[in-house]
Formats: C-alpha cells, structure tokens, sequence
C-alpha cells in the first residue's frame, strides 16, 4: 500500500486589506486587470507548490487562453500584440528597462504585468532569471507559517530566499536535480537528494531586540531577512552585538542630530556591513557638534518676550521730557 503523499500547497492565503505600494504602482500602471492578475499569480503560487510557481513562455500562453486574451492583438483594452515583451516602453507607460530577459515570451497583458513585477521586486529577479521561477521572501515566509503544523515540508534549497530556523523540525530542505535547473557539476542524475543544512539558531528574541534600538522601523521583513543573512555569513556574529551596534548607531545620529530622511534603513545598515563600524571594539563615539556643544554664558542670555511698541513709546516719551528739562 502506497504512503500517504503529503500535501503540499495551501487551501487559501492571506491577502492583506492594505497592500503596500508596489501593488498600488502595479493597478496604477495596468488598472484594475494588473491587481487581478497578481491575485491570480498568488492563487496560483499558494495552491500549487505552496511557495514558488514555474513561469515558462508556453504557461504564459495557456494563462492567456484561460484568462480569455487572445495572442492575435487587440480585445478589450488588454493592448495585446503579437512579438515579444518590450520591458522598456518609448513613451514611459510601463516603466524603465530592466535586465530581466522575456524576450521568448509572448506579448501580452500579464507578461507585461509580470516584468513590472519583477522590476519592482514583488518577484524575485535573481530566481526568475535562473529558474523561471516566480516567488518572493514574503511568500515564502507565509507559506512556512501556514504549514507549521504539518507532518513533513519539503523545500528546495536552490529556490529559498529566507532562512529556515532551526526549530522547525517538520521541514526537509531537498536540493534539486537534473535538467536546465541542476547545479552539479557532475551531471549527477540522481534526483533530489536530502541535504542537511545548518542555520545558526536564531533567539526568539534577537531580531525583536535589535529593531526596538534601531533608529529608523521601516521595511521590517527585508530588515529581518538581513538581519538573518549577515548571522548566516559569519558563525562569530553574536545577535548580542547586532544589538549593540544598532543601539551605538542610534547614540551616533542622536549625537549628530542627523535628519531621518538620512538614517539608514535598517536592511542597509546591515546587508552593506555599516554595523561592522558601530560593534562593540570598533565603535567610536563621534564628538558633539556645535549645536551640541554646551551652551556658553551668552548663548545662556534668558530671552524674553517684549511689547516692542510699548518701549519704543516709553523711550519717545522720555526723551521729549528731557529735551524740554534741557531748554
């Protein structure tokens, strides 16, 4: 008897009342018919694999079939036209160039879609290039937490862009094989073969710690998800320190008084090794500026509110007295 075969994607997601502003920029750029689409992609990302979906020209052109555009041009607005995906459009409708390559994918309205996608990092560019893949960190971080409670998630070590924390004892990182997608050298058939991958721990509470110091909360995920790399990078980094140095950061821009617009986001200052200068030993405690700088006995001078007009008659009508004692 053949074993229970584990499910794998998801019977509904979570699609957030608010979306950020790369979705807003998707439904400016194509209308209601762009949001519709990535939707569509979402539904198809979480029902199917659970956390990535295969996006090659000949799926391209079934969804076009499914969704009722025709490859032959014209239809309702949808501006389809025969050729190849122009990412780079002379009257800047859809946006700059890019150098994601769709040039053997169907011209159509969700290709279009797709490419101002991946421009703006709704989908992975890297792993869309390498893979023909469509996914993200975010969907990759739901998709875990949706399936925390299932027997067995098998992943692919090739196609994540987050780290997996230790503790999740359900979940097999594979690596994948064969075809246009192997990364042996040796041409090595057998297919997906369990590789034990060690991530260095992550305390419930580090990355909480690390945010409630850093200067500037904005972009939280991306913040984590360096947060977690630069752990990942060097084995000697203690969250302990990755605290501190944000803690030294916000004592320099506090002593600075630099403006916010000029703070770091927190997934800069770690992903571009800025914390690297703020860890303990290496931090330096920048000396006050001259407004900072105590103030001296003039600059102490209390100031006080006057009524300019009531002196300056007092002073006319003092001196009208004097020149008339004069004479």
């Amino acid at each position: 008897m053949a074993g229970r075969q584990n499910k794998v994607g998801l019977d509904y997601f979570e699609l957030d009342c608010h979306m950020d502003d790369k979705i807003k920029l998707i439904e400016a750029e194509f209308g209601l018919k762009g949001f519709a689409i990535i939707v569509k992609l979402y539904q198809n990302i979480y029902s199917g694999y659970g956390y990535y979906c295969e996006w090659t020209p000949d799926i391209s052109l079934l969804w076009a079939m499914q969704l009722g555009i025709s490859p032959s041009g014209g239809g309702k607005g949808f501006g389809i036209a025969t050729g190849k995906v122009s990412l780079s459009d002379p009257k800047g409708r859809f946006g700059t160039a890019v150098d994601t390559s769709l040039s053997d994918y169907p011209d159509n309205l969700i290709n279009k879609v797709i490419a101002a996608s991946i421009r703006r990092d709704i989908f992975s560019k890297e792993l869309f290039d390498r893979y023909r893949i469509l996914t993200s960190s975010g969907i990759q971080k739901r998709y875990l937490n949706a399936t925390s409670k299932r027997e067995k998630v098998e992943l692919k070590k090739e196609y994540l862009l987050i780290f997996v924390p230790k503790n999740r004892k359900n979940v097999v990182i594979n690596s994948i094989s064969g075809g246009i997608n192997s990364i042996s050298d040796t041409g090595n058939a057998q297919s997906r073969v369990e590789k034990s991958i060690e991530y260095p721990p992550i305390s419930p509470t580090g990355f909480n710690s690390f945010w409630e110091a850093y200067p500037k909360k904005v972009r939280i995920l991306k913040a984590e998800e360096a947060y977690r790399q630069i752990l990942f990078d060097d084995n000697s980094l203690d969250e302990k320190d990755v605290e501190t140095a944000a803690c030294n950061y916000a004592e320099a821009v506090r002593i600075m008084e630099t403006e916010d617009r000029y703070i770091l986001n927190p997934d800069n200052f770690l992903s571009k090794g800025v914390y690297a200068d703020y860890l303990p030993g290496t931090y330096k405690r920048p000396q006050r500026t001259q407004r900072n700088k105590p103030l001296g006995q003039f600059n102490q001078f209390m100031q006080t509110d006057y009524d300019f007009e009531a002196l300056e008659r007092e002073l006319l009508s003092n001196s009208g007295t004097t020149e008339g004692g004069a004479g």
